[in-house]
C-alpha cells in the first residue's frame, strides 16, 4: 500500500489509525495489509460532502459522534455567529459528550446553510420537550437557516423541508410518507421522522432557524414503546440503508424546497401529502382541547377544525396533534 501510494508506512498508519478514530473498523495482518471490515456507515463530514449536490447548503457540515442535542450545538454555533462573526467550533453551552467534529479549520465562519449530525444524542428533544430516542443507525441532524422572511412566514420552513423529506424517501426507497400535522412524517401511521424547528427572532424578523430533523434509519425500534408507534427505513425495507446517500438527498431536496418555500406549489404538495386532513383529531393547546373532523390545512400552516358541537370552524396554528380511531371519535 505504501509503494502503491508512493508514501511510507508511518504514513500509511498515521491514516488507518485516523480513519478508526472515525469509527471505521479496519483488521490489520502482518505481511498482507489492512482490511476495511464491517461497520462501514460512519457519518464522515468528508464523505458526505464528497458527494453532495447541493450549492450551499451543508457546505459547513461537521459531524460529532456523541453530544446532547444536535439543536443545542447548532444554537451555540448560531449564538457565536451572531455575537462575533467566528464560529469556534462548540466549546459554550453545547455540551459535546465524546468526540470532535473532522470538518478543517474551527474557525470557519457558521453562515446560513450549517448542519449538524451526530451519531447518537443523549438528550434529543421532541415538540413539547418530550425525550426523542437518539440511538446509532439514525439520522440526528440539525440546519442552521437564516432566511429573509419575517415572522409570520416562518411555518413555510416547516412545509418545505417536510415535502422536501417525503420526497426523498419516494426517490430513494418508494416509500410513500405522509405529513401529521404539525411536524411528523408518518409510514402508514407509524412515526418515521420528527422535525423541531427553534426560531430566534427581533420583533417581527426572524434572525436564524434552527431546524432539527430525527430519522430512524437504521434504527432497531422493537424496543421502544409500543404508544410512540414507531417505524424505521430498516423494518420498511428489510434492509440497511446508506445513511450518507440519505442525507446527501434529503440536503439537496430541502434546498430546493426551500427556496421555493413561498410558492403556492409548496403548500399544495405539503396539503395534499397530508395524513391529518378528514380525521377526527384531539388538538391540546394552552388554551385548551379542541375535538373534532381536520377539515382544511391553510397557507400559513393552521389547521382548520370542525368542532364535534358543530359550533364552528376553529383555527389552530400550534398544537399537539393525536389522531383518533374510530371509538374514540364517538
Amino acid at each position: 500500500m505504501a509503494a502503491r501510494l508512493g508514501i511510507s508506512r508511518a504514513a500509511v498508519w498515521k491514516q488507518i489509525r485516523s480513519l478508526r478514530k472515525r469509527g471505521y473498523e479496519i483488521e490489520s495482518s502482518t505481511k498482507k495489509g489492512y482490511r476495511l471490515a464491517g461497520n462501514h456507515d460512519i457519518l464522515d463530514a468528508d464523505l458526505i460532502r464528497s458527494g453532495l449536490k447541493t450549492q450551499w447548503l451543508g457546505k459547513d457540515l461537521r459531524c460529532f459522534s456523541v453530544v446532547t442535542s444536535t439543536n443545542e450545538v447548532a444554537r451555540t454555533i448560531a449564538l457565536e455567529c451572531r455575537n462575533d462573526g467566528i464560529n469556534r467550533a462548540v466549546n459554550g453551552t453545547a455540551r459535546i459528550v465524546k468526540g470532535t467534529a473532522n470538518n478543517g479549520p474551527a474557525d470557519a465562519p457558521a453562515n446560513n446553510g450549517t448542519v449538524i449530525l451526530a451519531e447518537v444524542q443523549t438528550q434529543g428533544r421532541g415538540r413539547l420537550s418530550r425525550s426523542w430516542a437518539s440511538p446509532p443507525g439514525g439520522v440526528w441532524m440539525s440546519l442552521i437557516l437564516r432566511p429573509q422572511i419575517s415572522l409570520d412566514r416562518a411555518y413555510r420552513i416547516n412545509m418545505a423541508i417536510s415535502v422536501a423529506i417525503c420526497k426523498a424517501l419516494a426517490d430513494l426507497y418508494g416509500l410513500a410518507a405522509g405529513v401529521k400535522w404539525p411536524n411528523d412524517l408518518l409510514i402508514e401511521e407509524k412515526k418515521i421522522c420528527g422535525i423541531l424547528m427553534e426560531v430566534s427572532a427581533e420583533v417581527d424578523r426572524l434572525e436564524y432557524v434552527v431546524v432539527g430533523i430525527g430519522i430512524n434509519a437504521n434504527v432497531d425500534v422493537s424496543g421502544y414503546p409500543a404508544e410512540w408507534r414507531s417505524t424505521s427505513l430498516h423494518q420498511e425495507l428489510g434492509r440497511e440503508v446508506s445513511r450518507v446517500g440519505l442525507i446527501q438527498k434529503i440536503l439537496l431536496e430541502i434546498e430546493n424546497s426551500y427556496q421555493h418555500m413561498d410558492s403556492k406549489e409548496i403548500w399544495e404538495e405539503w396539503r395534499n401529502r397530508s395524513v391529518t386532513l378528514g380525521r377526527q383529531v384531539r388538538i391540546s393547546s394552552v388554551s385548551g382541547d379542541i375535538v373534532g373532523e381536520a377539515a382544511d390545512l391553510a397557507e400559513d400552516g393552521a389547521l382548520i377544525i370542525q368542532s364535534r358541537d358543530q359550533v364552528g370552524l376553529h383555527r389552530v396554528l400550534a398544537g399537539d396533534c393525536i389522531h383518533l380511531r374510530a371509538l374514540e371519535a364517538a
